[in-house]
């Protein structure tokens, strides 16, 4: 009851704000020709530009501008004015930056090229190319990395190319780094926020955020408290069952921090951050008549749900900052995927639809210990070790009722559950340990930073499977998996002046191999046949690695108006982790074949004048095979999936006092991602699938105070129907594709105190 009468008041509202849209855009149009209170300054050059930014991409404060590689920063005011939600929403505006997408919390985040597309989402086995971190806290998780609201944070940091030495595996690309804001010892603050909006060819969204920050104790003890509500309104409609906007989703969260400094060299820093989404479909649509529909009769929603614990500890030793990071994160997914087109091709009449239902549990705890210099020496340095277990339990079940009576042999006879047509876990335990290092020595205006990191990883799983569609049971015993070495960087930046810097690097990035589970000969012998395994233990995949050859330019002009950061990056991948599927629905991982990727990065933002500044970011790449892969049936020459040759991104920004205490603002964002495809074998009788390209634009005008904001907003204002992922692969995944919202129209209030 409460939820109806939250969306009638959000509904009834947007209705009235829509009715009233002349007049509205009327009112900021006549405060757009009206002259402003404060007159301009005749000299725009007084104008001082943006502030410096702050980033810890090395793990210490430093300007942004004098770090030697590339980073891309998502202020929080930009991510208010996208209404970005999670990291998803920020791929168009970070250049580099794209995504193998399955839905909210199902992406595989890519940067600069280095994917190969395919895997399922709750493979244990998958591991990720780009690592996320939540402040000091790793979370990424191979093809589910989750979807947590972007709120109350400081700034998003993109760090691309490999950052193996500080960050460790996973980060073979790059690093997504979400980054906080800490509590403030001196003074109470709050932010209440307010948003609801209408879809087209959809229902409505709403959403709230609040948080109070209180200082317990002055300058000694504070608290911080935040959360977050958020109503995702569907827009797919189910043509078989008639089920309208069946993709609605909901996201809510909170997170308390505390900050406890004695003195002025101890800090100590505790958090605890808990969220959940859920959703009630996928958004594949059928890309068919009509538009935005679907027929599968399966539910395919997700259940997401997770805890983070975090105690960070900070002393200043006077020459040195120590620093102690321990984490503890859980957290449980529940993916079910829709088969109908398997039951109606392989099954008998008579049994119902179900989906297949994964569930992961995961539980991790991380350790992490630096010691960092802090002296005005030209030599700096970052010293460290890491360790962590990963504990993973993965059930992957398939129950169809009624299935026993109609097939007319009991699963029983298979090795599963009653009416289970397959049944299988994996119980999966991962540690490693790792050393690391880096520093830098500056002499005249070089600047010389090398780093080293010294890596052990083990691996131990015990899996079953079991069911019709496996043929019987099987638990084939794996032997542990494991391997060791060592991830090099050297970097040689030289200072062209106070605000400039030219940068050339090579580094290393790698991620851990696996363990392959069994493939059941009694389904799979045909294709197994025809399939050469390369090299060594079949039962295991090994880590691969990526060079990353790169130079770059990067500062301001002295004024601050305009400022750039410039990129040319050359990556070799060796020993790619290549996923061969199956059309038995099985699979396994191999290291086959090499790939290089090229191109250019460039960002690019000028403050025109007080009123207007504008920002571009874009990437030109070439990312494709060095070799034949037979086993994916791929030729040297082939393009990696999903990535585009061309992306970029434009904005304008432009704000005028329109009193002594309020302020106009228009802001437009406009996208552009290019033609991508699904495999590397373009052969149009296989899975393979063509992407075209699309633009989208968003748009934000509204009014500022000092302490409060209205605006109007809306989100791929052209309605654009670009599609972010196509699906084939039949009879599991017919032909579908997964677009970009359709266009959003909505309202945003947010007061600070």
């Amino acid at each position: 009851m409460q939820k109806t009468n939250v969306t009638q008041v959000a509904t009834k509202s947007l209705r009235s704000l829509a009715g009233s849209t002349s007049l509205t855009f009327g009112l900021m149009m006549s405060a757009l020709m009206a002259p402003a209170v404060t007159a301009q300054s005749a000299d725009d050059s007084a104008y001082a530009g943006p502030e410096e930014i702050v980033v810890t991409a090395r793990k210490r404060a430093e300007s942004m501008y004098d770090v030697p590689i590339s980073i891309n920063v998502v202020s929080s005011d930009l991510i208010n004015k996208l209404g970005a939600q999670d990291f998803t929403d920020l791929l168009g505006s970070v250049p580099s930056l794209t995504a193998y997408q399955n839905g909210p919390g199902r992406t595989r985040l890519t940067i600069r090229g280095v994917a190969n597309g395919g895997g399922n989402d709750n493979d244990t086995q998958n591991q990720e190319t780009v690592g996320i971190y939540l402040d000091e806290i790793p979370i990424s998780l191979g093809a589910m990395n989750p979807e947590i609201g972007l709120f109350d944070l400081e700034r998003v940091e993109v760090l691309r190319g490999p950052q193996g030495t500080l960050y460790g595996a996973g980060s073979m690309a790059g690093t997504v780094r979400l980054v906080s804001k800490k509590p403030n010892l001196e003074e109470v603050e709050g932010l209440v926020e307010l948003d609801a909006s209408d879809l087209k060819y959809g229902d409505q969204s709403y959403g709230v955020k609040a948080l109070i920050n209180a200082p317990i104790i002055n300058d000694v003890l504070g608290v911080r408290v935040s959360g977050y509500y958020t109503h995702n309104g569907g827009y797919l409609d189910n043509v078989t069952t008639g089920e309208k906007n069946l993709n609605d989703g909901s996201s809510k969260g909170v997170k308390v921090a505390a900050r406890y400094q004695p003195s002025d060299n101890f800090t100590a820093d505790l958090s605890f951050f808990h969220h959940e989404y859920s959703d009630n479909g996928r958004p594949e649509d059928l890309d068919s008549t009509p538009l935005f529909s679907r027929d599968y009769v399966s539910f395919d929603g997700y259940d997401d749900e997770m805890q983070i614990f975090n105690a960070t500890f900070t002393v200043d030793l006077g020459w040195g900052e120590l620093i102690s990071s321990t984490s503890y994160f859980d957290r449980k997914v529940i993916n079910p995927r829709s088969l109908d087109l398997l039951f109606e091709l392989a099954l008998p009449p008579g049994i119902t639809p179900h989906e297949l239902v994964d569930t992961t549990d995961l539980d991790v705890f991380t350790q992490e210990l630096r010691l960092s210099s802090t002296t005005d020496s030209p030599f700096q340095w970052t010293v460290g070790a890491y360790t962590d277990k990963k504990d993973t339990y993965y059930l992957n079940t398939f129950p169809v009722p009624g299935a026993d009576a109609i097939i007319g042999t009991p699963s029983s006879a298979f090795g599963a559950p009653d009416d289970h047509l397959f049944y299988g876990y994996d119980d999966l335990t991962v540690k490693t340990f790792a050393f690391f290092g880096e520093a830098y020595y500056s002499f005249d205006k070089f600047t010389v930073t090398a780093g080293l990191r010294y890596f052990n990883w083990k691996q131990d799983i015990e899996f079953y499977q079991s069911g019709l569609f496996n043929g019987g049971a099987n638990s084939d015993p794996r032997p542990r998996g494991k391997t060791d070495g060592v991830n090099p960087k050297l970097n040689v930046s030289y200072d062209i002046s106070d605000n400039a810097l030219v940068y050339a690097q090579v580094a290393r990035g790698f991620r851990y191999g696996g363990i392959n589970g069994a493939i059941p000969e009694a389904v799979c012998a045909d294709e197994l046949a025809e399939v050469e395994r390369q090299g060594g233990d079949v039962r295991f995949f090994n880590p691969d690695k990526t060079w990353n050859y790169e130079i770059g330019a990067k500062g301001r002009a002295a004024d601050g108006k305009l400022s750039y950061n410039a990129a040319y990056f050359h990556v070799k991948w060796d020993d790619m982790q290549t996923s061969r599927s199956f059309e038995c629905g099985f699979g396994f991982r191999e290291n086959v074949g090499k790939a290089t990727s090229q191109g250019v990065e460039l960002e690019l933002d000028a403050q025109l004048s007080e009123n207007w500044s504008v920002g571009f970011g874009g990437t030109y790449l070439q990312s494709e095979l060095d070799e034949d892969v037979p086993n994916l049936n791929a030729v040297s020459g082939d393009q990696a999936p999903y990535v585009p040759e061309l992306s970029f991104n434009a904005t304008v920004n432009y704000i005028r006092p329109i009193t002594d205490t309020m302020d106009l603002f228009v802001w437009l964002n406009h996208q552009y991602v290019g033609t991508r495809h699904t495999e590397f074998n373009h052969d149009p009788d296989t899975n393979y699938r063509r992407m075209d390209d699309y633009s989208m634009t968003n748009a934000r005008i509204g009014f500022e105070w000092e302490d409060m904001e209205v605006s109007l907003y809306a989100n791929n204002l052209f309605d654009s129907q670009g599609v972010v992922r196509a699906l084939r692969r039949p009879p599991f995944d017919p032909d579908a594709v997964i677009r970009v919202q359709p266009r959003t129209i909505g309202v945003t209030f947010r007061k600070h105190f």
